[in-house]
């Protein structure tokens, strides 16, 4: 029933764009856009043996050299993108289709609607852009109803695959799991010689993100707010922002993760460190562009903290591209990575140990279900620990690509990424840094990623 639902909302999207598109010839008002990404990925990633679980109560460890037994039931971690990849061909991941119409309504008023189909959900229908345009003046806007949540500096092209050099941006940075919100937001654009620019608020509330790609677990950003900024001299383009918001875990959720997070929840604030289930979170970035027509220069910074005390993940990540136009092909290279915070990976380290506090033990002991075996409380007493370690995360990614536009409209590209700087953390060295962006360790803690997509709009 599944399929055909999802078979059902393709089917409607591409008739209203047909019904759309036909509007549109009769309409000079309604624009219609639309892009496309579809291609094919390959790893030679392999996970790590699995770790034996009997012994002395408490003695098995997270260890670099092997990873615990996980199963649907009880997973260590959800993560963005590479789970999906392992040592096989996708052909689905990097797939995305999105219409976008917009309705003029007067000099002051418009509409504007996006939906969404991602190849990594099975091509559900997502509408990720619903709102009125409201313009007091030439130079302030303001926008009511379902946006994109300005985290980056390419939030708003995320998904246009011509918009950027790569076949993905780099999921160091761009990996948060919610990325629109219902609510309010205003621009005011200025105009000052020959620099330009835009400064932007918004408030609102990020809705459930059960289906993300990123992370199958129900949760929501409240009273998310924030302000950003871009400013244009040249050839220069300068990015700032900072987003705020309380991140509310559904710890009720009946799917896998919400059962890890709810037992996960439950050890942690017996042994008295903070709940994870409301957590006020705040995103700052920083970003530049320069492109004279021949090179090409990115960079980004960004960094995720949570409130005091707390063992979620909180990532600095930052990414470094040169590219070089040499007509129709661009040759690019990036570095990009990420690692927790100083703070986080304190406040892991701290509830580890009290995990491991022998006064804790009768505490701990009286969360296990009635009749679990010994082997069984190891075992989830140690997934219980990876599972704190593990939000700690390292890992740097060297990316080599090349862009050739057939053209205008449509453009292939190959890319070769490598993810170094991957392993499990010892039980209380939390530095090494967790697994990255995996649920199991990678053999040798790397990973190569081959990746080639066609790229088009319209």
């Amino acid at each position: 029933m599944r399929s055909i639902s999802k078979l059902r909302d393709l089917a409607w999207a591409c008739a209203a764009a047909g019904a759309i598109s036909l509007s549109a010839q009769a309409d000079d008002n309604l624009h219609i856009n639309g892009f496309l990404t579809a291609g094919v990925t390959g790893s030679d990633m392999k996970s790590l043996p699995t770790c034996p679980s009997t012994g002395p109560f408490g003695s098995m460890a997270p260890s670099p050299s092997c990873t615990l037994v996980t199963s649907p039931s009880n997973p260590l971690q959800y993560t963005p993108y590479y789970d999906h990849i392992q040592h096989s061909t996708n052909w689905t991941n990097d797939s995305i289709l999105g219409l976008q119409a917009a309705y003029t309504i007067d000099s002051q008023t418009s509409m504007t609607a996006q939906l969404v189909s991602y190849g990594i959900q099975n091509y559900q229908v997502n509408t990720i852009w619903a709102y009125a345009t409201y313009k007091p003046s030439d130079s302030t806007e303001l926008r009511l109803g379902r946006q994109r949540i300005p985290f980056y500096m390419l939030s708003e092209q995320i998904d246009v695959g011509m918009s950027y050099p790569w076949a993905r941006p780099p999921l160091e940075l761009y990996s948060l799991p919610v990325n629109q919100y219902d609510g309010l937001s205003g621009r005011w654009n200025w105009q000052w010689g020959d620099t330009s620019g835009n400064l932007n608020f918004f408030v609102g509330n990020a809705p459930t993100t059960s289906n993300s790609p990123y992370i199958p677990l129900g949760f929501d950003i409240k009273d998310a707010r924030g302000f950003n900024f871009n400013i244009y001299q040249g050839n220069f383009t300068f990015h700032g922002g900072v987003t705020a918001g309380n991140v509310n875990l559904n710890l009720a959720d009946d799917q896998t993760p919400g059962q890890m997070f709810y037992n996960l929840n439950q050890l942690i604030t017996t042994v008295g460190a903070p709940s994870i289930a409301d957590q006020l979170a705040t995103f700052y970035d920083l970003g530049t562009i320069y492109d004279d027509g021949n090179w090409l220069v990115m960079s980004e910074i960004s960094d995720l903290r949570y409130g005091s005390g707390s063992i979620l993940q909180d990532p600095f990540s930052g990414y470094v591209m040169v590219g070089y136009h040499f007509g129709q092909i661009m040759p690019e290279f990036t570095i990009s990575q990420m690692r927790t915070n100083t703070q986080g990976n304190q406040n892991r380290s701290t509830a580890i140990s009290d995990v491991n506090n022998p006064a804790n033990l009768a505490k701990i002991a009286a969360l296990a279900p009635a009749g679990q075996s010994l082997a069984d409380s190891i075992n989830s007493l140690n997934l219980a620990r990876a599972s704190i370690a593990n939000q700690g995360m390292q890992e740097t990614t060297y990316t080599l690509g090349l862009r050739y536009d057939l053209t205008p409209k449509m453009s292939v590209k190959f890319e070769w990424s490598r993810v170094n700087g991957l392993g499990g953390s010892p039980d209380g060295v939390i530095g090494s840094g967790g697994w990255g962006q995996f649920s199991d360790a990678p053999a040798g803690g790397s990973a190569n990623f081959y990746t080639f997509v066609v790229n088009a709009m319209f």
